[in-house]
């Protein structure tokens, strides 16, 4: 697995039983989820890891952070004692590329419909991946979404751009997949806009 750079920082907040992991360089999900238990937190391998310290009460994932509660019952470890476990383990966990979240079994209820991942895809083409074709003259729009597979066209500059292949590789389906679970793999098309 691919080791990546993580800057995570660590604020107080309001709340003395919380401390927030804040990741400064990415984005961990698109929605929040909040676990309470090591049980509800089957559908994120990062919280299971969390919940596994006897201190962690309840976890949070956000957009670019996570809030950890601790248990504020007698015999708690104080945030100094264990601020550098929580956050060395919250680091090692993103550096290794470790799933945050996965489609399991207790997601099922909540997947998504087709017109859902779709709907998905062409707000994160909108808003992450177009306008970085678009100031390179070229443009990528959907195609088409069907057993996993996202076909995307290609078009303007780039079209048989020789960099497509692994712009679409490296960093349009690493972007999909991370934020759309039912995305496994992503195909460029090269076409003619009408």
């Amino acid at each position: 697995m691919v080791k990546r750079t993580v800057n995570l920082h660590v604020e107080g907040v309001p709340n003395p039983d919380a401390m927030k992991f804040v990741l400064e360089n990415g984005t961990l999900v698109d929605e929040p989820y909040e676990f309470t238990s090591l049980t509800d937190a089957e559908l994120s391998p990062l919280a299971r890891r969390l919940f596994m310290l006897r201190y962690v009460d309840r976890v949070l994932l956000n957009r670019n952070y996570i809030t950890v509660l601790k248990s504020s019952q007698p015999g708690t470890p104080a945030w100094d004692e264990v601020i550098f476990e929580l956050r060395a383990l919250i680091q090692q966990h993103l550096e290794a590329n470790e799933p945050i979240l996965f489609l399991g079994a207790a997601e099922l209820a909540h997947r998504r419909t087709e017109d859902e991942v779709i709907a998905l895809v062409n707000k994160i083409l909108d808003q992450r991946v177009r306008p970085a074709a678009q100031e390179d003259g070229g443009d990528i729009l959907f195609h088409s979404f069907q057993d996993g597979v996202l076909n995307l066209s290609m078009h303007g500059a780039c079209h048989h751009c020789p960099y497509a292949r692994q712009t679409i590789k490296d960093g349009v389906e690493k972007l999909m997949r991370h934020y759309i679970p039912e995305v496994q793999r992503v195909v460029a098309r090269e076409n003619r806009v009408r």
